[in-house]
């Protein structure tokens, strides 16, 4: 599926049908062209032929996705951040990925002076008159094709550096032909409002925003201040109306805890698209009940496979009959194994989760190290020749073709959809004056992390007993990392429990800090 080709066809024949409605602000298939024209005229302009990636800073704004798109016309990939990251983290992301440029669509006064001597910081003003200005001249020339990277998503990395994770235009291909399919069939979805609940920064958004610009639909988004209040997030909601729902299973629960929230206040409604952390029984249930005209599918993949490879449609009868609900059956071109001591694991038998197939990620931007650990060569039973493969280090099983998720092999969690590794608040924790041992501790509920809660070993000077000290520990994190890292809970320890080889003794610290 071309995306670029498909927005010029509906820029042509339906201009003035929106692609993006937030609030009062509204930008038309016909504006999203032109705007994304003139940024790739500018960028050719300036950079030519130059493959290095353009940062993307902002929230959720339309001129992001016109950003996006313009960079795809200008044969470069795109980077985007959230404003929710900290400077800190900002500057390092991009001065990691080489970027040319950094478009600011929002202020980024503090990462500007960090990244002095840096790329050029296009700022909101300066880019709304460079997409405005732009010519209109035929850049296809310049499109990225199948093997160029699209975007690069960076996710937490267990050294306490962001990883860049680098997704080709024809992995992104293979994943949109088969996401416009997901619930109902392409064409019933052909213009419909489609729900944007994640940041761009978070893979997730990959499949509202990209399968949405496929069919022609209108991109919903939910702001921060909106989903941080209730009031206005339900007021949004029956604004929006939309028809396809994506966010993570979380969102949902947050939502049914209002009786409002059911079909009758939400009656366009029709398909529920959940990824990025495990999907409960009891939150499925009570979706299909409030909801019955609804579908809810559920669906499994990392940011290294590009965003999903697997779905099912979760019924009463599922929910009933599991207590772990399945993830699904991988889609076409994908096939998924389930290995591990022994070598390829028989039906029902636990082991690392391993997929292969034409959406794996073109690797981690500038580490082949990490690279070559993540994407290997395997050889599956009845194959004449090695093919490659994505280590996820997610634990499952398989059952008749069924994929289920049992949780992370390593330190690697899933937080209200966003995959964060230990070792990076951990490493974090470590640059606070007076931390001298930090250890980062998944608090579980009902089979998935409701929480972090951080055990530290400080100096003499910390006053552990203070409740403050813990409160100065997390606003000092904040310098480094974004909201949804920081623990939830500080706890101090006189020493940190170690196993004899060295190491971190985990669980003797979970049973200190229950």
């Amino acid at each position: 599926m071309d995306i670029l080709k498909l927005l010029k066809e509906y820029a042509k024949n339906n201009p003035e049908h929106p692609a993006y409605l937030c609030g009062e602000t509204v930008m038309t298939y016909g504006e999203l062209d032109r705007l994304s024209d003139g940024i790739a005229d500018w960028l050719v302009s300036r950079f030519g032929d130059s493959r290095a990636p353009v940062v993307v800073y902002g929230h959720k704004q339309p001129l992001m996705i016109a950003s996006f798109l313009g960079c795809s016309k200008a044969g470069k990939a795109y980077c985007p951040l959230d404003i929710s990251m900290p400077p800190d983290r900002v500057d390092a992301v991009i001065k990691k990925s080489g970027a040319s440029a950094v478009f600011a669509v929002e202020k980024m006064e503090q990462a500007e002076k960090r990244i002095e001597g840096g790329p050029p910081v296009i700022g909101y003003e300066e880019l709304s008159r460079i997409a405005e200005s732009g010519s209109a001249r035929s850049l296809e020339e310049y499109w990225l094709t199948d093997d160029d990277i699209v975007y690069i998503i960076f996710t937490s990395g267990s050294t306490g550096e962001p990883k860049g994770v680098q997704i080709s235009c024809a992995a992104l291909s293979g994943f949109t032909d088969w996401s416009v399919n997901l619930g109902s069939p392409a064409e019933k979805k052909r213009g419909v409002r489609f729900l944007n609940q994640a940041p761009f920064s978070f893979d997730l958004s990959v499949m509202d925003l990209y399968t949405c610009l496929a069919v022609g639909g209108t991109l919903c988004p939910l702001t921060k201040e909106v989903q941080n209040s209730y009031g206005l997030l339900f007021d949004a909601l029956k604004s929006i109306n939309p028809s396809v729902w994506v966010s993570t299973p979380s969102f949902a629960e947050l939502c049914l805890a209002d009786p409002g929230f059911q079909g009758s206040t939400l009656p366009a409604l029709r398909t529920f698209l959940f990824c990025g952390e495990r999907l409960t029984n009891g939150t499925a249930l009570k979706l299909i009940k409030r909801f019955p005209d609804a579908e809810v599918i559920n669906t499994y993949g990392p940011t290294e496979s590009t965003v999903a490879v697997t779905d099912v449609r979760i019924t009463e009868e599922l929910c009933q009959a599991d207590e772990n609900l399945p993830v699904g059956r991988p889609k076409d071109g994908c096939t998924i194994y389930i290995i591990n001591e022994a070598g390829m694991a028989a039906d029902g038998e636990p082991g690392e989760i391993v997929i292969t197939g034409s959406t794996l990620s073109a690797g981690y931007l500038g580490d082949p190290a990490q690279t070559e650990r993540a994407f290997r060569m395997i050889n599956p039973p009845g194959s004449s020749s090695p093919v490659r493969a994505y280590f996820t280090g997610d634990e499952g099983y398989t059952r008749d073709g069924m994929l289920y998720f049992n949780g992370r092999l390593d330190q690697q969690v899933k937080l209200h959809g966003y995959r964060i590794e230990l070792g990076d608040i951990e490493s974090n924790l470590l640059k606070i004056p007076g931390v001298n041992r930090a250890c980062v501790l998944p608090v579980m509920r009902d089979g998935r992390t409701a929480s972090l809660t951080a055990a530290v070993c400080c100096s003499e000077h910390v006053d552990k007993g203070n409740r403050a000290a813990a409160k100065e520990i997390r606003e000092a994190l904040r310098t480094f990392l974004p909201d949804y890292m920081i623990p939830k809970k500080i706890v101090f320890l006189d020493s940190m429990p170690m196993t004899q080889n060295g190491k971190t003794d985990r669980k003797a610290v979970m049973e200190l800090i229950r």
